[in-house]
């Protein structure tokens, strides 16, 4: 009973340092510093924030932008500064920019390969998104006169 009760306690000492062992190295797993070719868990952080945002600024950039002609009402097409004409060259040069580079941009950042590596550029692209409909947005509210 005594070399049963031996053996009994050597195993059962191996099993606690095995599951100590195995502990310890999920432990050392944690803690080492993810790598360039890890994967990203907030990959989809910054476009998911970027896409909610366009979603609701395309609509108002397009409404304003599409109204901005109404500018040249009280002076008649013919008549009005080469200032508004300019600017509003440029609302409807950011309309075109944001029907056309604001989902390829969204796209772009939704289709980066969800690693390390590429969170900074995908940050980057995705909040470059944003950029063509506030351009429209500041653009009709600063228009000349």
């Amino acid at each position: 009973m005594n070399d049963h009760g031996a053996r009994a306690d050597g195993e059962l000492r191996r099993a606690w340092a095995a599951a100590n062992a195995a502990d310890a190295a999920a432990d050392t797993r944690a803690v080492r510093p993810p790598g360039p070719d890890d994967r990203d868990e907030k990959a989809g952080s910054a476009p998911g924030w970027a896409t909610l945002s366009a979603l609701l600024l395309a609509p108002v950039a397009l409404l304003f932008g599409g109204l901005a002609p109404m500018a040249t009402d009280g002076c008649g097409p013919d008549n009005c500064s080469q200032a508004l004409d300019t600017a509003l060259a440029g609302v409807m040069g950011g309309l075109y920019a944001m029907l056309a580079g604001t989902p390829a941009l969204l796209l772009t950042a939704w289709l980066l390969p969800r690693r390390v590596r590429f969170s900074t550029a995908r940050r980057i692209v995705a909040w470059s998104a944003l950029l063509p409909p506030l351009f429209v947005i500041l653009m009709v509210f600063t228009l000349p006169e």
